[in-house]
């Protein structure tokens, strides 16, 4: 069978854009149980290619005053979570306008 086959996406080394590719050079790395390279950024240890998405999101996200980021476990209830939150927030809306509008 091919590596690339075999490896999940984020293992691979096929798709790095040369900033990442000399950024991996400059950082300290060890071989997971599989004896793949894993790297160290910014006290992490990633694949290759899930540290090309790293650096992908650092340089392309631009927060907005409202953003609202949920990070969890998969399986772990985000969905409830992110349904709650919305429910809490069409509520405090909904109370805030009413308030408004009854001075």
């Amino acid at each position: 069978m091919n590596e690339k086959e075999e490896l999940p996406e984020n293992m691979r080394e096929d798709n790095l854009n040369e900033e990442t590719k000399s950024l991996i050079s400059s950082l300290p790395s060890h071989k997971d149980f599989l004896g793949k390279q894993l790297y160290n950024y910014q006290g992490c240890w990633y694949y290759p290619n899930t540290l090309q998405g790293v650096l992908n999101f650092q340089k392309g996200f631009k927060p907005q005053e409202t953003d609202i980021i949920f990070a969890s476990f998969p399986n772990s209830g985000t969905t409830w979570l992110k349904a709650l939150t919305i429910a809490l927030f069409e509520r405090f809306n909904n109370t805030s306008s009413s308030l408004q509008s009854d001075r």
